[in-house]
């Protein structure tokens, strides 16, 4: 299948081939604790799915709307408080307490978005990575609630869902695995929808759609809430990998890190950050460079990436396995954003 952010196809018929390619993967990949690897590769392949979820949120907005946030890692952090506060407080289990998760982030997702109706480009991303800090600061400062700097703990116990145990690593990788594979198969449905090509429209042009009678400022508020919702889901099940949360997880270089996976796998491709997350964790493990130097690293090989393949990794495979002769620059991106915009609804 393609893991490019599929384009909505021609009226006649949906193609069901990219859905059974994402559930195929996803059923692959949940089967890897029988496979028998180590504790400590279960528990690295864990932090590399939730940080696919919660990338392909950011990917999603990224890559749809034409949106950037740097406040992702704030809503990721409040989906984990939230799920940590309403189990200590009010004794709910991982499932009950997991739409409590998503509607925090959804709503979150969404307030970040408001600045947006004044500020755009590089000052809106600059906008929302000091709302990101905020959020962070006033984490601390609650600690009536949050903890403080001590945080919050979460302990699965004897928790059992889809038969599958919380308590133990394997079966919750292949637990997050199936949660994962379902938001995947969600946002396929968004981007192939024909609220997915206003998204791609106002992305090219937004000034055009609006023309059109596009409500791009609602339209963007609702990317930015999704976006949110899958951030906060991402960070319920963050909790109960690391079994603890405190504001220091969710600081700007947790935003940093996001982005990082994000353009590594290609912000465009539907498995662009799962690409990037699980490159990111475990070819850090397999340097062995202290975090500071992995930082770094990571950064040289994102400067290289953006002058070579600004598209992410994906964008290279794909031009190996279907090359495509590429037409004039200024032609190429007058094309698309005609195609993209011309297939706008009437309005919002």
């Amino acid at each position: 299948m393609s893991a490019s952010a599929p384009s909505v196809p021609a009226k006649g018929g949906r193609s069901a081939l990219p859905y059974l390619g994402v559930l195929a993967l996803g059923v692959a990949l949940a089967l890897l604790p029988y496979a028998g690897p180590t504790n400590h590769v279960v528990s690295l392949a864990t932090s590399a799915v939730i940080f696919a979820i919660a990338g392909s949120g950011l990917g999603f907005l990224w890559g749809q709307s034409g949106q950037l946030s740097m406040a992702h890692a704030a809503v990721f952090g409040l989906g984990g408080y939230a799920g940590a506060i309403t189990a200590k407080f009010f004794g709910l289990s991982f499932l009950a307490a997991m739409p409590v998760a998503v509607l925090v982030g959804l709503v979150s997702g969404a307030l970040v978005a408001l600045p947006s109706l004044r500020t755009q480009g590089h000052y809106f991303v600059i906008l929302t990575f000091a709302i990101g800090e905020v959020i962070a600061v006033v984490q601390r400062r609650i600690e009536w609630l949050t903890g403080g700097q001590e945080g919050i703990s979460a302990q699965p116990g004897k928790q059992v869902l889809l038969g599958l145990r919380l308590a133990n690593r394997g079966e919750y990788f292949t637990l997050i695995v199936l949660i994962g594979t379902a938001v995947l198969l969600v946002l396929l449905l968004i981007m192939r929808s024909r609220w997915g090509t206003t998204l791609r429209g106002m992305r090219e042009n937004a000034p055009l759609a609006a023309s059109l009678g596009v409500n791009v400022t609602l339209n963007r508020i609702y990317a930015f809430a999704i976006s949110g919702a899958v951030a906060g889901l991402a960070g319920h099940l963050y909790l109960y990998q690391v079994r603890f949360i405190e504001p220091n997880l969710f600081t700007a270089q947790a935003s940093i890190i996001f982005l990082m996976i994000v353009l590594l796998g290609g912000k465009t491709y539907l498995l662009g950050p799962a690409v990037g997350a699980f490159l990111y964790f475990f070819l850090s493990e397999f340097l062995g460079l202290p975090p500071v130097w992995n930082l770094i690293g990571f950064g040289v090989v994102l400067i290289v990436m953006i002058l070579v393949a600004p598209n992410g990794i994906l964008s290279i495979i794909q031009n190996l396995v279907a090359p495509r002769a590429k037409p004039n620059a200024g032609t190429e991106a007058a094309d698309k954003g005609q195609a993209q915009v011309s297939d706008l609804p009437n309005k919002a």
